[in-house]
C-alpha cells in the first residue's frame, strides 16, 4: 500500500466531512457534550486501533473535544488505510453527536 497523492487525498476527504489534510496527515476535531463523552470516544478509538492494527498519529483529549490525526509513516504519507480509519471513526462518533 503506497501513499496517496494530494489530489487523491482531497478527493477522498470530500466524502469525509470535517476531515482535512494538515501538514501531510489527515485530521479532525470531534465535539462532545462533556469531557467524559470525549474520553469515552477516545477509549473506543484505542480499541479500534488495536483491532485494525492501525493507530492514530495523534489522539488528543481536550475539554469537550477530541482531535485525531492519521498518517502512515512507513509509507511516507496518507494511505487508503488512513482514510478507512477516518470513516470508521466517524461511525464510532455517531452515538456521541451533540
Amino acid at each position: 500500500m503506497s501513499a496517496l497523492t494530494q489530489a487523491q487525498i482531497q478527493q477522498a476527504l470530500s466524502a469525509l466531512p470535517g476531515w482535512a489534510l494538515v501538514e501531510g496527515r489527515i485530521e479532525k476535531t470531534y465535539s462532545f457534550a462533556s469531557y467524559a463523552d470525549g474520553a469515552a470516544f477516545a477509549f473506543r478509538v484505542t480499541f479500534l486501533a488495536e483491532k485494525t492494527d492501525h493507530h492514530p498519529d495523534a489522539l488528543t483529549i481536550a475539554w469537550k473535544e477530541v482531535r485525531v490525526a492519521y498518517v502512515t509513516h512507513s509509507q511516507g504519507g496518507v494511505t487508503p488505510k488512513d482514510l478507512e480509519a477516518a470513516k470508521a471513526l466517524d461511525e464510532l462518533y455517531t452515538p456521541f453527536k451533540t
